[in-house]
């Protein structure tokens, strides 16, 4: 995603959440293990606009691992829908069709949209052997956006 100069910068208005879609979920039992005590987490973040609807879909990927086990031990996809009244003014789709937008605006839509996934992944893995899997706070900008 390219970033705006700082001198364009409209901020979002009436900015909201439209929609949180669960793209896909899974779990993958390693069998009799003792309790896991903590996990590591791949995770992936990529958004796209529709400029018709005037909407920006942020998609999550939330990998679980455990550094004992080689094997992944759940999996979580995300998608959360925003519109804002703006849309026009402050989304702008680049050379390659990818949402070209303010900086704070995309750290703000990551985060809303991280941990929306972190809710929507404590609710899916409740108990089951995932159940203390809960997704750490993450500082703002600290998960950058993939490039596909």
């Amino acid at each position: 995603m390219t970033k705006r100069s700082p001198q364009t910068k409209p901020t979002p208005q009436q900015l909201a959440l439209q929609s949180i879609d669960l793209l896909e979920s899974s779990l993958h039992y390693p069998g009799e293990h003792p309790p896991f005590s903590s996990f590591h987490y791949n995770i992936h973040i990529t958004s796209k606009a529709d400029d018709e609807k005037n909407l920006v879909l942020v998609t999550v990927k939330i990998a679980v691992h455990n550094e004992n086990i080689h094997q992944q031990l759940g999996s979580l996809a995300v998608n959360c829908v925003f519109t804002m009244s703006n849309f026009a003014e402050v989304v702008r789709l680049n050379a390659a069709g990818q949402p070209d937008m303010p900086d704070d605006l995309v750290e703000h839509l990551h985060s809303t949209a991280l941990s929306t996934a972190r809710g929507v992944m404590f609710a899916t893995f409740r108990g089951t052997f995932l159940h203390h899997a809960v997704l750490p706070l993450i500082a703002p900008g600290a998960v950058t956006e993939d490039k596909k």
